[in-house]
């Protein structure tokens, strides 16, 4: 399967940090950025597959704006749970 950085199953959500060094500094040797993308986006297509659970994507410029990826995250906690009791 595979790990997250967060998790809250009783919501039915999973989280993601999205930072650019993965798609730099931490390429592999002949590695492009849009392979990792695209192995990224795999990756969470499994995830939700498997769990039947949604994703949320933050950057680090969420951060800089705590009150709105706080509701950001409270909406898809929200609709998540929602759709899990479907």
């Amino acid at each position: 399967m595979g790990v997250t950085d967060w998790a809250w199953p009783e919501f039915g959500l999973l989280g993601e940090f999205d930072g650019r060094v993965k798609y730099g500094r931490l390429l592999q040797p002949g590695q492009d950025p849009g392979d990792v993308v695209f192995a990224e986006k795999r990756r969470e297509d499994e995830l939700r597959e498997i769990t039947g659970f949604s994703m949320i994507r933050l950057i680090w410029s969420d951060f800089a704006h705590p009150a709105v990826t706080a509701a950001r995250v409270r909406r898809a906690l929200s609709l998540s749970k929602g759709m899990q009791a479907k």
